[in-house]
């Protein structure tokens, strides 16, 4: 074993020195761990191995002298270790390793020893021969177990003295090695039984690296353990909540906003880390400058003004933030740490840890598609594309040049035709300035250049149908074609890194049907009723002896044209059943709203205890019912076998299905309001029940009616018994005795 190797050289007489050594030993001093750490830092910084060979014999002489000082086979350490750097020599390394341990002889209380031993058995880890490293890890024999057991060593002997350990993590999780994340994790673990294991900076370090590693359970341990020491520590609010919102527990939040309220310069410094990845660059000068309650005020305002499309709440935005940033830290590290551009990049760097993928994640989630192409002489390559409502999809190119620079995001993929081989070869490199110049990347014929542009292009057309233009629209057409996809993609770099999204959606879906119908009325004002029908196939049934409760979380978000928030619902509903509700079954749910007059959009999250789904943005309209002019409310279709009524007044109960489908033979149940009238008002209504892809009634019906109430209500029953089967579309009118008319319709559908 590596360990073993590094130590034979001295372990005879390290054992005679360690017996002849006194029983209570001094610990070492604050100044002469100062000077091992000047001697440590000096030969950092030098790369002359003859001088270093040179200052080696010499050291090697005084301790010849004076073989039971233990600061001198520690310098000796540290200059063997810093050759052994340099050349990768294994005999420096064990010279090291043997210097260090007859340290830790001479001096067990001397933290240093163990911790320059720990250092330089891990350096020689990390070069050792993978084929042996694999062979003794076969064997039992894991080379980095040593290292880290020296690490922990180095905190047990003097708990004052954590920065060893400490240091092990900071370079673990920077370095990403899965090798250096286990020792550390191992030393950190052996460590916690030591009184080193209680200090605060110990328990932080622990956190985050059992986090790294992915034990999101024993990182909230060593953070709660902080916590439980002083609950205002605002660096261990904030790894907390990282921790929790990363692994998807919404509950990191309220320690999320504490910590930020409670931040000294230093913990706000890692807010704003976290924060500039999607704030602009004024809100973050902004939040940089407010202080205590001011920059929780401003960081409510950013997460509760995102996605003005969606009904999930700033609370899951916030935790949706940093699930993006555990994704793009696991998938998409930028390697090395320096970002490199060239001329075809339109932006500056912003230094983040992460390459352009993961710049784009953070800010957009998931892509709705993307592709990528594997072709002889193109580097690697991946396009992303964001659906987006208005049309203006977002398309990002990312190709890696070569593994030292990581993936990058380009204009055009004409651009990533131009880092081939082909375009290499044929003095193409450069498609932006030729097309600058007037000349047009080929894209047609058989040359070497066009076709690896034409292979690029056929493996892009699912993303936008510019690509299989560019395909077809021949040397005519290549110019222009070319021209507007390098606008698209420049125009995407512009939004894309200027602008967030934040889709809502659920991991398992849920099959429901919900409708939002602005009907009904009360002494508080206009409502919408908004109904819910979840198949029984849908539901989780939890084991009970008695009545089965489902509970039901529902969303609902309604927004004006400007898009403002005008009415929203967040509620959480416990469904009783007296027996498990069957697949061919049907949980049936509703609530009103008031929601004032006036043209809205409404969306509406439905939540069990596993699945989701959030309907698409459906426009609603709330009549004025209490106003002068006659106009109608929504219509509520019902049926007696669909249980799902409620009452409209004292004397009279509407019914409501939101599934639209209708049995043949059953009566449907229709309640709508008219407005504008008052008792005493006669008017004259229209029911028309129309097929669907047909113009000329089935079924109409006239009434003349008047109004028992302002608005009046209207109860009808509408015989489907002459329709057969199929969709159909009721539409309603009313019209006052001065001519003026108001319709509404709603389709349906009829079955057995």
């Amino acid at each position: 074993m590596i360990a073993a190797v590094g130590r034979a050289r001295c372990i005879v007489l390290c054992v005679v020195l360690a017996a002849a050594a006194p029983g209570t030993m001094p610990a070492q001093t604050a100044a002469g761990r100062d000077a091992i750490f000047r001697l440590r830092d000096s030969l950092a910084r030098t790369h002359d191995t003859t001088s270093l060979l040179a200052l080696e014999m010499h050291t090697i002489d005084s301790a010849r002298k004076n073989r039971d000082d233990a600061l001198l086979h520690m310098r000796l350490g540290f200059v063997g270790m810093r050759l052994a750097e340099l050349t990768s020599s294994p005999g420096h390394f064990r010279d090291a390793e043997g210097e260090f341990e007859w340290a830790t002889q001479l001096q067990p209380r001397w933290p240093l020893g163990w911790y320059g031993l720990g250092t330089a058995e891990l350096l020689e880890a990390d070069v050792f021969p993978t084929g042996l490293r694999g062979l003794f890890a076969a064997l039992g024999h894991d080379i980095f177990i040593a290292p880290a057991h020296d690490f922990a060593q180095s905190a047990a002997v003097d708990s004052s003295f954590t920065y060893g350990i400490v240091q092990l993590g900071d370079e673990a999780m920077r370095s990403g090695m899965p090798a250096h994340l286990t020792t550390a994790i191992l030393a950190l673990r052996e460590a916690a039984v030591s009184a080193a294991g209680h200090q605060p900076d110990v328990l932080l370090q622990r956190g985050r690296v059992e986090r790294e590693v992915g034990d999101i359970d024993s990182a909230i341990v060593a953070f709660q353990s902080l916590l439980d020491r002083n609950r205002s520590d605002a660096l261990a609010l904030l790894e907390m909540a990282r921790t929790r919102l990363s692994a998807g527990r919404i509950g990191g939040t309220d320690q999320w906003y504490l910590g930020l309220s409670l931040a000294d310069s230093a913990t706000a410094a890692l807010y704003h880390l976290d924060m500039k990845l999607v704030m602009s660059d004024s809100l973050l000068r902004a939040f940089d400058a407010a202080r205590s309650q001011e920059r929780v005020t401003i960081a409510h305002r950013f997460w509760d003004s995102r996605d003005l499309e969606a009904v999930n709440s700033s609370a899951e935005r916030l935790k949706e933030h940093y699930r993006r940033i555990e994704y793009s830290h696991r998938n998409y590290p930028l390697l090395p740490r320096t970002h490199r551009y060239d001329s075809v990049k339109a932006f500056d760097p912003t230094g983040s840890l992460f390459d352009d993928r993961g710049r784009i994640y953070v800010r957009h989630g998931e892509p709705d598609d993307r592709s990528t192409y594997s072709m002889s002489g193109i580097p690697p390559n991946e396009s992303w594309v964001y659906r987006r409502p208005n049309g203006t999809d977002m398309l990002f190119n990312f190709a890696q040049p070569d593994s030292a620079q990581g993936w990058r995001l380009y204009e055009s993929l004409l651009d990533i035709v131009a880092l081939g081989a082909a375009a290499q070869h044929t003095g193409q490199g450069n498609v932006r300035g030729m097309l600058e110049g007037g000349t047009a990347l080929a894209t047609f014929g058989a040359g070497w250049t066009a076709q690896a542009a034409q292979e690029l292009l056929h493996s892009r057309t699912n993303l936008s149908p510019i690509y299989a233009k560019m395909l077809s629209g021949g040397p005519a057409a290549a110019k222009a074609l070319q021209t507007s996809e390098r606008a698209a993609g420049r125009n995407s770099l512009k939004v894309g890194l200027q602008t967030d999204s934040w889709k809502f959606g659920y991991e398992l879906p849920l099959a429901a049907n919900v409708d939002v119908v602005a009907v009904g009325s009360d002494a508080a004002g206009t409502q919408v009723q908004v109904v819910f029908a979840i198949p029984g196939g849908s539901l989780y049934a939890p084991p009970s002896n008695g009545i089965v409760i489902y509970p039901i979380r529902m969303r609902v978000s309604l927004r004006n044209p400007a898009g403002d928030v005008v009415a929203s619902l967040d509620t959480l509903r416990q469904f009783g059943a007296s027996a498990p509700i069957p697949e061919t079954g049907t949980l049936l749910g509703r609530v009103p709203m008031h929601v004032p007059p006036g043209n809205y959009t409404a969306r509406v999250a439905l939540e069990t205890a596993s699945r989701g789904m959030i309907t698409k943005p459906q426009p609603v309209h709330v009549a004025s019912v209490k106003g002068s002019a006659i106009e109608l409310s929504d219509l509520a279709l019902g049926a007696r076998t669909v249980p799902l009524p409620w009452r409209v007044d004292a004397s009279d109960t509407a019914w409501i299905n939101p599934m639209h489908l209708f049995r043949q033979h059953e009566p449907m149940q229709l309640f709508f309001e008219v407005g504008g009238v008052t008792a005493g008002t006669a008017y004259h209504g229209e029911l028309a029940v129309i097929r669907a892809g047909q113009s000329t009634p089935q079924l109409q019906v006239g009434f003349n009616a008047v109004a028992t109430g302002t608005p009046d209500k209207v109860h009808r029953e509408i015989d489907l018994g002459r329709l057969g089967r199929g969709s159909y579309l009721l539409r309603v009118t009313v019209s006052a005795t001065n001519g003026a008319k108001s319709v509404r319709q709603r389709e349906f559908t009829v079955g057995n």
